[in-house]
């Protein structure tokens, strides 16, 4: 081989290792956008964490005690949150009004946005917005105790129309409703989470075998996980026909940590809804 052949054989090696670079890196790239499936309709792409960063520890503390974490939990729950599924189109506009009507569905995520602005005022930074907004939700909401009974996940019952328009009464999937859409006209990254809990019998020693009937949600904000439970944040209610009063009030729940949230949560399935999507 001469040295002209050499240096031919040189220059289409780099150009195929060139090539084969690019192919690696436009992979990488499209493995990245098919993980983080949950940022459509999302700006701020870059606040979107890539994994559950929080401190192990052989216990968690709740407003209820000190508690042991079950390591299933954990795993689950960390896994859900960084998979959800994407609602959009049809399913998202069920979320706003279950009319299917796309201009009263603007009109509604209008005024959410613009009690949202009002709830955000003058707040600066993301993670006082979702503790605002979410202690907002979770003592002007008031549990709809008599809805209760029959289908907590009713559209009639969930969605924003229904909440906004109906006395700002709901279940549990309505505050989790509200709350996202709410965090969503703020430009904050936010997941709506559904599974068991320990609550109405169930121990957190038996959070695995719990049912999933319940509803809240995860933020994203400067690059960490927070959890937000606003129904529980406190007991306004509505039963009988009559509201009653709020008694007591947790702001714990209004940015829990993984270890915290993992102690009485157990995700099932993980959403992310785009709201601007409704109709399209």
């Amino acid at each position: 081989m001469t040295g002209s052949d050499k240096r031919i054989v040189i220059f289409v090696t780099v150009l195929l290792m060139l090539a084969l670079g690019a192919s690696a890196v436009i992979a990488y790239a499209g493995t990245m956008e098919e993980d983080n499936t949950g940022k459509a309709g999302y700006t701020k792409e870059q606040g979107i964490p890539k994994k559950v960063a929080y401190l192990r520890s052989d216990t968690y503390t709740t407003p209820f005690g000190t508690f042991e974490p079950i390591e299933k939990v954990l795993e689950r729950n960390e896994y859900m949150t960084l998979h959800p599924s994407v609602i959009e189109g049809k399913a998202a506009l069920d979320y706003i009004t279950p009319t299917e009507d796309a201009d009263k569905a603007v009109k509604i995520m209008e005024n959410v946005a613009a009690l949202a602005d009002k709830i955000c005022d003058g707040i600066e930074n993301d993670y006082d917005k979702v503790t605002a907004l979410a202690m907002w939700v979770g003592q002007n909401v008031a549990y709809d105790m008599d809805t209760a009974q029959s289908d907590v996940y009713a559209l009639s019952v969930i969605s924003l129309e229904a909440v906004t328009e109906n006395g700002f009464k709901t279940t549990c999937a309505g505050f989790s409703n509200l709350f996202s859409a709410l965090c969503f006209t703020q430009d904050i990254y936010c997941l709506n989470m559904k599974g068991g809990t320990s609550s109405e019998g169930w121990s957190r020693s038996e959070l695995l075998d719990a049912p999933a009937n319940h509803e809240w949600n995860a933020v994203a904000v400067d690059g960490e996980w927070y959890y937000v439970d606003c129904t529980w944040i406190s007991d306004y209610s509505y039963e009988n026909g009559e509201y009653t009063e709020e008694t007591k009030c947790m702001p714990f729940y209004s940015a829990m940590g993984f270890g915290e949230m993992s102690i009485e949560h157990r995700i099932d399935r993980c959403e992310y809804r785009n709201y601007a999507s409704a109709g399209k």
